[in-house]
């Protein structure tokens, strides 16, 4: 009988680690790539790090063939947020990337909204028609308007933006092939064509070790709601759809008393940056590849993974290659006009309407470079 017992709670033990083994270890792995939780220490230098996005170390001959080669399968509006993405380091520099990131998905996001308005999945006006959102400034992006909250106090001079801006620059120098020009009429974004909108991430980014960063100082005098690209304090695009969905007052926010109130809804950077990560997977095969019978679903799931990523450096740097071979020549107003127009030459084909709406189609990343002056 006491066998029996013993052995009944050496079995019960057994259930109580496994079940510990499974809860935890999920918790685990995430937290190793998790952003903290608002309120946490963490300096922005480290936060900036936290977002940023994959590179290649290879030759440029190399790796400009490679991008050549490469074909990617993707959806509209991922290419969208990167295209922002990299277009902000230089009409924008002094902006931190998660500015850039969230700027981006703004601009995706809206332009999904307004789409989805035109061929009929949604129906009523955007909360911008509705007044959500007025009296915070706005800037254009992309051919978008988007309204933005200043993060006042977020002392961003180690986080290596100016640094990266220079690099960027410096893209223009590599070699280019001749008889690559692009026409200056190219289509404005007022009929906007991403296609998802993405889901805010519930854990908001941490701003700095102050909590009170996106709230105006006391001593600072009101400035004209058209900011500044070259004087701007970092900035947050504000997310007036989850605004709206989530207030229960007057949409108009122009009163002084909250026309800084960083209880303002925002679009988190890093929900940009984890979707552009598992956007880009390369375009199939015209013969399927025989896998490995030995390789199982984790090892898959991570070679995966590191595809997209690879492919995300490689149209990132593409667009580098871009934006730095024109903003000499046409200037930082001209290349946000512009980039709408190179978009739209190289993003997938997809239906038309809603049989369209989120669809997949082939990229060719030597398109992408042939956009370059």
């Amino acid at each position: 009988m006491s066998k029996q017992i013993l052995s009944a709670a050496k079995r019960q033990s057994k259930k109580r680690t496994s079940s510990l083994a499974t809860t935890t270890s999920p918790r685990a792995k995430r937290a190793k790539n998790a952003l903290p939780l608002p309120g946490t220490q963490m300096s922005p230098a480290d936060f900036e790090a936290s977002l940023a996005l994959p590179t290649l170390d290879l030759p440029s001959a190399a790796l400009e063939q490679e991008i050549n080669d490469t074909v990617i399968h993707t959806n509209r509006a991922p290419i969208v947020v990167a295209f922002v993405v990299q277009m902000l380091k230089y009409t924008m520099p002094s902006q931190p990337p998660s500015s850039r990131l969230s700027l981006a998905q703004a601009v995706m996001s809206q332009g999904a909204q307004s789409k989805a308005l035109n061929i009929g999945l949604k129906s009523g006006k955007p909360a911008e028609k509705e007044g959500w959102g007025e009296g915070q400034p706005k800037i254009r992006v992309m051919g978008q308007q988007l309204h933005v909250m200043r993060r006042w106090g977020y002392d961003c001079h180690d986080c290596g933006t100016h640094e990266e801006a220079t690099d960027a620059q410096s893209v223009k120098q590599e070699e280019k092939p001749e008889g690559k020009n692009v026409p200056a009429n190219v289509e404005r974004a007022d009929e906007f064509d991403s296609q998802e909108t993405l889901k805010g991430d519930p854990t908001s980014p941490p701003h700095s070790s102050s909590p009170n960063l996106d709230v105006k100082p006391q001593h600072y005098k009101q400035q004209p709601q058209t900011p500044d690209n070259d004087t701007e304090p970092p900035l947050w695009a504000l997310d007036l759809e989850k605004l709206r969905s989530t207030s229960n007052t007057s949409p108009l926010l122009s009163s002084p008393t909250n026309n800084y109130s960083p209880n303002l809804p925002i679009h988190p950077p890093n929900s940009a940056r984890n979707y552009l990560l598992k956007s880009f997977t390369p375009a199939p095969a015209t013969t399927p590849k025989t896998e490995p019978k030995t390789e199982t679903k984790k090892a898959k799931a991570v070679k995966e993974s590191e595809e997209k990523e690879h492919n995300l450096a490689l149209l990132l740097h593409a667009l580098d290659l871009v934006y730095g071979s024109w903003i000499e020549i046409i200037g930082p107003e001209e290349l946000n006009r512009r980039a709408w127009g190179w978009y739209v030459r190289v993003r997938p084909a997809v239906e038309a309407g809603v049989h369209g709406w989120g669809g997949k189609g082939e990229v060719r990343l030597k398109d992408v470079l042939a956009l370059r002056r």
